[in-house]
């Protein structure tokens, strides 16, 4: 039976097919399944949960869900940036378009790029499957109230002050659970590693933002 099934019987992952695209929807279609559960678990209790959620994946799935979570921040920064940004402002033309999927990109790299940095500094343990779900994960909650403070629009600032708030503190919060929990650093090292990873991801993600979209059309 396990010959001819379509998904593993153990973790019900789509297997491998002799046809690239169906692979690829197979996996990708099981990276958002995983992603969603995974959300699902942490949602309501995104500190004691977001190790839990990670331990139930495994290092290969996670690294799937790290990046989904990250398209999925990337997706809502892009989406604020364009109603925010006024269209007189916006980089032109098609180059310009690119250069504002890569500044919403941006966050999630470097959030991700430094937590691996801290992780080896810090003798923390994992590999990229823990920097990738933890930099998404954290900023999710930012991702998402930049999304909805730009729905709400700028007559709406004092609601829009306080979604960002809450948010940051639970970025702060989901850094410290991902490094003390899930990447096993000491709790001493993990509280000097949150603002370190926060202000040099900030500081790349702005300098590299502000050279790329000042940059003159090509």
């Amino acid at each position: 039976m396990e010959a001819t099934a379509t998904v593993c019987p153990k973790c019900s992952i789509p297997l491998e097919s002799s046809n690239p695209t169906a692979a690829v929807t197979g996996k990708m279609t099981a990276a958002s399944m995983d992603s969603l559960q995974a959300f699902l678990k942490f949602a309501t209790n995104p500190v004691a949960g977001l190790a839990g959620a990670y331990d139930s994946l495994g290092s290969a799935r996670a690294l799937s869900v790290g990046i989904c979570f990250g398209v999925v921040d990337t997706v809502c920064i892009l989406l604020a940036a364009y109603r925010l940004i006024p269209e007189f402002l916006r980089p032109p033309g098609a180059g310009g378009f690119f250069k504002l999927v890569v500044a919403s990109l941006l966050p999630f790299v470097s959030l991700a790029a430094f937590s691996a940095l801290a992780r080896l500094l810090f003798r923390g343990r994992g590999d990229l499957s823990n920097d990738s779900f933890i930099a998404g994960a954290s900023l999710l909650p930012v991702a998402c109230a930049m999304l909805l403070g730009s729905l709400l629009g700028v007559g709406n600032m004092p609601v829009i002050s306080a979604l960002m708030t809450i948010a940051l503190c639970l970025t702060v919060l989901m850094l410290f659970a991902g490094f003390s929990r899930i990447s096993k650093m000491t709790e001493r090292l993990a509280t000097m590693a949150v603002p370190l990873v926060l202000l040099l991801s900030g500081w790349l993600t702005k300098a590299i933002c502000t050279s790329m979209l000042n940059a003159p059309p090509m």
